[in-house]
C-alpha cells in the first residue's frame, strides 16, 4: 500500500532526484505503477534513459518494485503520495528545525483538516460557550494554529479570551532558571486569572517534555494547584485538556499521527456522549472488576466511583468535571487498597516517550515491582517525583471515541479508542478521589477481557 508521506532526510536522497526528468517520473508513479516500456512510451525517450533514472531513484529508496497480478513485466510505483523535504538533511546534530512546524502545517492543510471548523465545533458543543462567558487558554507553541482559530472563533460569538502563553523556552527558564519567589508568582498570576473565568482550556502539549527536578518548586506547585483546585471548585469552572502533539521533527509517524489527531477532532459531540453514557451503564452497581489478557494482565479491583468524560459538557448522568478533548471514556475510581495482580501490556506512555512491554506487580493499589523493554528507568524517575502518592493508581478508564484510528496515533490519546482499556498514575482529585501523585502517565490494554461482579 502506497505510503501517505515520504520524507526526503538524506542527501542521497536529494542528489537522485536532482533532474526534471527524474521528478516527472516521481510525479507519474505517483498516479499509476508502470514499467519501463511505458515510461518511455510516456516521455518519448529511450528505454535506457528511462532505466538508467529508475535504477537511481529506486537506489534512493524513493520508488519500489511491485508485483501486479501474473505480469512477468517490471512495475515501479512511487513510494508515496506526497515527497517533503527535512531541511535539516541529517546534518542537525539533533536540533529541532524551525521550518518543520510549518511544513507540518502545509501537509495538513492539504489533507483537508479544516481548523476552523474544528475550533468552532469545540466552543459550541464540546466547551458550550455562550455570548458573554471568559475563556482563559494556556498553550505553548505546538498548538497556536488551533488557539490562532479558537481566538477568531471565539471573537465572532462575543467571548472573552485570555492566552497564556507556555512555550518549552519559557518553560525551561520557569523550571530551572526562575528563582523560586518568581516562580511562586508566576502560579499566583495564574490562579488571578483563573478566579476570572467561566472555561479553562490547558493546550500545553510541550509541558509533557519538561520535567521538574527541583524539589522546593514541586512544593510550591503542588500548593498552587491545590489552590487552583479550590478556585474552580467555588466558581464552578468548566476545565478541558489538550496536551496536543504538534510535533517538530519531520517524520512520517508524527506527520500521520497529527492527521489522524485533527480528523479525531471533527467528532459528533452528541453521538459520542450518547455512546459514551451507554458504555457506562454496564458498571453501575459495580462491586468488583477483573482484567486479563493474553498478555499476562491479571488484576481486580473494587469500584468506588464511576464518571465518563463525555468530550462535552452535557446534562447527562455522571459528567467529570474535567474533560481530555477529543474525549470518549467510562472512568473509574477504585477503592483504596482493592487493586491487586499484574499489569501487562504492550505499550505504556510518560514524559512524552514509551515504554515497550511494561509489566508492573500491584498491590494494595500501589507499585511494587516493576520491569519493562525500554525505559523502565522513566517508571522508578515518575515514581519519585510523583511524591507520596507516585506509585498509587488514580483511576482506570474504558474508550469508546468512535472516530479514533488506533493504527496512526499518538499512544497519548490511543486510550480514547474504542475498547481500550487504560489504568493511569497522577491525580484523582480532580474527579472526586484523594489520589494526588504530581506526576501523569499511563499503560494501555488493548481488547482486554473485562468481568464484572
Amino acid at each position: 500500500m502506497i505510503e501517505n508521506v515520504f520524507v526526503l532526510n538524506k542527501l542521497s536522497q536529494m542528489k537522485a532526484i536532482n533532474s526534471e526528468l527524474k521528478l516527472k517520473i516521481i510525479n507519474e508513479l505517483i498516479l499509476n505503477p508502470a514499467t519501463g516500456q511505458q515510461l518511455s512510451k510516456i516521455f518519448g525517450l529511450s528505454k535506457q534513459k528511462i532505466h538508467y533514472n529508475l535504477k537511481t531513484l529506486l537506489n534512493a529508496n524513493l520508488v519500489e518494485i511491485i508485483n501486479i497480478g501474473n505480469n512477468k513485466e517490471v512495475y515501479y510505483r512511487a513510494k508515496a503520495k506526497n515527497y517533503t523535504l527535512d531541511f535539516s538533511l541529517n546534518n542537525h546534530n539533533g536540533e529541532k528545525n524551525e521550518n518543520n512546524r510549518s511544513l507540518i502545517n502545509q501537509i495538513l492543510e492539504s489533507h483537508n483538516i479544516d481548523l476552523a471548523s474544528i475550533a468552532a465545533n469545540l466552543l459550541e458543543n464540546s466547551l458550550k460557550m455562550q455570548a458573554k462567558e471568559k475563556l482563559l487558554i494556556v498553550s505553548g507553541e505546538y498548538n497556536m494554529p488551533l488557539v490562532k482559530k479558537i481566538l477568531v472563533e471565539a471573537s465572532k460569538r462575543q467571548i472573552e479570551t485570555t492566552l497564556m502563553y507556555r512555550d518549552k523556552e519559557l518553560l525551561e527558564a520557569k523550571h530551572n532558571l526562575f528563582s523560586l519567589a518568581t516562580y511562586s508568582w508566576d502560579f499566583e498570576k495564574f490562579n488571578r486569572a483563573l478566579k476570572n473565568t467561566d472555561v479553562y482550556l490547558y493546550l500545553n502539549g510541550e509541558s509533557k517534555f519538561i520535567p521538574l527536578n527541583d524539589p522546593e518548586k514541586k512544593k510550591i506547585q503542588q500548593k498552587a494547584f491545590t489552590k487552583s483546585r479550590d478556585i474552580i471548585k467555588k466558581n464552578n469552572i468548566r476545565i478541558a485538556m489538550m496536551e496536543g502533539l504538534m510535533h517538530d521533527e519531520l517524520t512520517e509517524e508524527n506527520i500521520l499521527s497529527e492527521i489522524n489527531f485533527w480528523k479525531s477532532l471533527d467528532v459528533d459531540y452528541s453521538k459520542l456522549a450518547k455512546e459514551t453514557m451507554e458504555a457506562s451503564l454496564q458498571y453501575l452497581g459495580t462491586k468488583t472488576v477483573r482484567i486479563h489478557n493474553s498478555k499476562g494482565t491479571d488484576f481486580s479491583c473494587k469500584i468506588q466511583k464511576v464518571q465518563c468524560d463525555y468530550g462535552s459538557f452535557t446534562d447527562l448522568p455522571r459528567q467529570s468535571p474535567l474533560i481530555f478533548i477529543p474525549g470518549g471514556e467510562v472512568l473509574f475510581i477504585p477503592e483504596e487498597k482493592s487493586f491487586n495482580g499484574i499489569i501487562a501490556a504492550e505499550t505504556g506512555y510518560i514524559y512524552g516517550k514509551t515504554i515497550k512491554n511494561p509489566n508492573l506487580k500491584i498491590m494494595n493499589n500501589e507499585i511494587v515491582d516493576h520491569k519493562a523493554n525500554s525505559n523502565n528507568e522513566l517508571i522508578e524517575q515518575a515514581i519519585l517525583e510523583g511524591g507520596s502518592d507516585g506509585r498509587k493508581i488514580s483511576m482506570l478508564s474504558l474508550g469508546t471515541n468512535y472516530n479514533m484510528d488506533e493504527a496512526n496515533i499518538d499512544p497519548l490519546y490511543k486510550s480514547k479508542s474504542k475498547n481500550v482499556f487504560t489504568i493511569r498514575w497522577g491525580e484523582n482529585v480532580s474527579i472526586g478521589g484523594s489520589v494526588k501523585g504530581a506526576v501523569e502517565w499511563q499503560i494501555q490494554l488493548e481488547n482486554p477481557k473485562i468481568e464484572i461482579k
